[in-house]
């Protein structure tokens, strides 16, 4: 069940076949920034772990007492960026943060963080477990923008190496 009430938006999308690369990059890498802003307009970045739907919906979890759940409270404009070293390819998801209340949704988020993590780590555990800094919280990012970019495309110069999703 998707958590987002809207599909893709197939007029502004670049085209089927991106947004499939693209959603598939961004399912095999589920490390990723998520930049705020805090009070004062000071930017913050942190590393998270995060999962995507078919409809483009990022969730993730952190602690209430974070600077990153200060920041969402005071302003839920974000920007996740996914990297892989290997293909140059990075991705960005511009949208908003909706804090999640549903039990079983956030449940969903956590248990996708839990995942992640142990696909990814030897620890096996997220670091936010690590941090006493209050209840979990969950997220969604309600997508704006997706934006990927290939570098390690062998064509430099003429080729546009962007691919995006507009929402």
């Amino acid at each position: 069940m998707s958590l987002l009430s809207k599909p893709l938006n197939k007029e502004t999308a670049s085209s089927s076949e991106s947004n499939q690369r693209i959603y598939d990059f961004l399912k095999m890498h589920p490390v990723g920034v998520l930049a705020t802003v805090d009070p004062n307009g000071n930017p913050n970045a942190t590393v998270i772990y995060y999962s995507v739907d078919e409809y483009f919906k990022a969730i993730f979890i952190t602690k209430r007492d974070t600077k990153k759940n200060d920041n969402l409270q005071h302003n839920n404009h974000l920007q996740l960026v996914a990297y892989d070293a290997s293909s140059q390819t990075t991705a960005q998801i511009t949208g908003i943060a909706i804090d999640i209340t549903d039990t079983s949704e956030a449940d969903e988020a956590f248990n996708a963080t839990l995942k992640a993590a142990v696909r990814t780590s030897e620890a096996g555990v997220p670091p936010i477990s690590k941090l006493y800094a209050g209840q979990y919280v969950a997220y969604h990012i309600e997508p704006k923008q997706i934006r990927m970019a290939v570098f390690a495309r062998p064509d430099p110069g003429g080729y546009d190496i962007y691919e995006t999703i507009d929402f």
